[in-house]
């Protein structure tokens, strides 16, 4: 059900309050859009105590309708019990720093997990229709004081709007606000059962800024919660946080270490700020040394947190290792040091093998773990492997059971050696230079690699002395995931602390480099001859648009960036 509450006048209220002189300067800039959450902000929910009676026998009806019989208080004892599990649910995502949102059978299988099967899966398969008349049956959804008002104004004033909000059917809420007649105001709506992902992950609000045409910086984000809603801004950095105080306002359930810039009773008194902010329209923002420190985001996700970096082009560089900073060869003998770490290993476990048997595994383990790349690579899921993979699967028929929980014992130890004992690594010419300049202009690099053993890699280019050059490092067998997959991009930006238009991708390898880079939107893709990649290749990757420079070494890369 929904109502409208009277506004009360804007005009017979104290001035909200703000927590800092930073907040007071904050809001002090007009916003160019408004996000919103629904509920506790434009909306103010109330449990109806029949509501759950009435819902278990609508189900019950539902289920009878189909032919099958289950009494209502069965029911309602399920969605008692549902709706708990779910609280508790919701509440340990807060914790996480990317939480998904709930499917429409996880969130049926919670409330009804115990039913018969059929039952069960006759309300999973009219799921989206049971949440979508559960929201309104179970609950009374009040247009907040002065929320109308807040909506007219900005519509006014050209400030943008939008709401973001975690639900279980956005298509309850969409249908809330069309009986309320406020639909259409919204620019756009992001709900969390809709996108995938739930707040406090950062992109509930960049999807809609970004839908919106708004920079998050130039965003008020207003909510009711400091565990969702508050987390939520801070990572997402839009310009300002306020909060509308509701019943999860004050308590929440989880402790927060952080304040929003003002928290106010209502829309109306939200209303005050917003018209206090139009006076003082060319108001600078606080300086980022006065501003609070942005909660990190998560690591998986899809989009970064962004820093505020000086205003450069270009301002981040994601390198990779093999081909741009390193070349390498194969040594006269591969594998040798691996061979003599692995017979040392066994030896030490009381089940030694012959000498020269170390190194005959070696070289079968190796030769069947290209064949599990290369299977990898044409099924497109790009997941590396972990060292315990390489050292329990690869070596399996090679070495006796007891011998093989000894590798798997000293697997991390013995990737190291694998790795160094491959191929011979020397800096490559230019490399130094690049790193050099990306320091001295204030361009964040982060390592990318495509490897089998990450702590080999930052060994190596410590080794050279670049160590103090790189920002951040995503190695594929730390990270699960290989270029060109996206995710190990975008949380390579998001480490970088840049929107992907501003970073730029060097590598070697047009398909893994550039053309993965191309598809997460970084904006500059540059290719170093010299590496991997064969020209035939390079002038494919050009054509397809994959590639937007080429070098024959990084030193040339400063020339391109100025």
């Amino acid at each position: 059900m929904t109502s409208t509450a009277p506004s009360a006048p804007p005009a017979a209220r104290p001035e909200p309050a703000l927590c800092s002189r930073v907040a007071a300067d904050r809001l002090a800039r007009r916003p160019k859009a408004l996000l919103l959450d629904f509920g506790g902000v434009i909306i103010l929910t109330a449990k109806r105590p029949e509501g759950r009676a009435q819902f278990a026998e609508a189900l019950r009806h539902r289920l009878a309708a189909a032919g099958l019989q289950l009494p209502a208080a069965q029911l309602e004892a399920a969605l008692e019990a549902g709706a708990t599990a779910l609280k508790h649910w919701k509440h340990s995502s807060s914790r996480r720093l990317a939480p998904q949102e709930l499917t429409v059978a996880e969130i049926m299988e919670f409330y009804f997990a115990e039913l018969p099967d059929p039952a069960r899966a006759v309300l999973t398969g009219e799921g989206a229709e049971v949440l979508d008349q559960m929201a309104t049956v179970l609950t009374d959804h009040n247009i907040r004081p002065g929320a109308r008002e807040l909506i007219t104004y900005a519509q006014q004033q050209g400030i943008s709007l939008g709401i973001v909000s975690n639900a279980h059917s956005g298509r309850s809420h969409r249908r809330i606000l069309a009986d309320l007649g406020i639909h259409d105001a919204f620019g756009v709506q992001i709900y969390s059962d809709e996108a995938g992902i739930r707040k406090p992950h950062p992109d509930m609000l960049r999807r809609a800024a970004a839908a919106l045409g708004a920079d998050l910086t130039d965003c008020w984000y207003v909510g009711d919660t400091l565990d969702r809603d508050l987390v939520a801004g801070r990572r997402a950095g839009v310009g300002a946080v306020v909060l509308t105080r509701s019943q999860h306002t004050d308590e929440p359930p989880l402790p927060v270490h952080d304040t929003p810039e003002a928290t106010v009773e209502d829309p109306a008194e939200l209303l005050q700020l917003l018209q206090a902010a139009t006076d003082y329209d060319d108001a600078p923002l606080a300086s980022p040394a006065e501003s609070p420190t942005p909660v990190p985001a998560a690591t998986a996700s899809p989009a970064a947190s962004y820093l505020t970096l000086p205003k450069v082009q270009n301002q981040a560089v994601l390198l990779d290792h093999g081909g741009v900073v390193s070349h390498s060869v194969k040594p006269q003998a591969p594998f040798t040091a691996a061979a003599a770490a692995l017979e040392s290993v066994l030896s030490r476990a009381g089940t030694p093998v012959a000498p020269g048997r170390g190194l005959e595994i070696v070289q079968a383990a190796h030769e069947q773990y290209k064949v599990y790349k290369d299977s990898r690579d044409e099924d497109a899921s790009y997941r590396e492997i972990t060292p315990r993979q390489y050292w329990g699967e690869f070596t399996e028929g090679l070495v006796s059971p007891r011998q093989r929980q000894a590798l798997l014992a000293e697997a991390e130890q013995l990737q190291m050696a694998l790795y160094g004992s491959k191929s011979v690594k020397t800096e490559r010419e230019g490399t130094r230079e690049l790193l050099q300049f990306c320091s001295q202009t204030a361009r964040r690099v982060v390592v990318v690699s495509n490897t089998i053993c990450g702590a080999g890699v930052r060994s190596i280019i410590r080794g050279y002395g670049l160590g103090e050059h790189i920002a951040g490092w995503v190695c594929s067998d730390e990270f699960g995931l290989k270029k060109p997959h996206p995710a190990i991009f975008t949380y390579a930006l998001q480490m970088a602390g840049v929107a992907p238009e501003h970073a730029v991708m060097v590598g070697d390898k047009p398909f893994n480099d550039a053309y993965g880079a191309q598809q997460v939107g970084i904006g500059r893709r540059i290719i170093t001859r010299g590496g991997s990649g064969e020209d035939a290749e390079i002038a494919q990757g050009l054509n397809a648009g994959w590639i937007t420079d080429v070098v024959d070494h990084p030193g040339q890369i400063p020339a391109l960036l100025r």
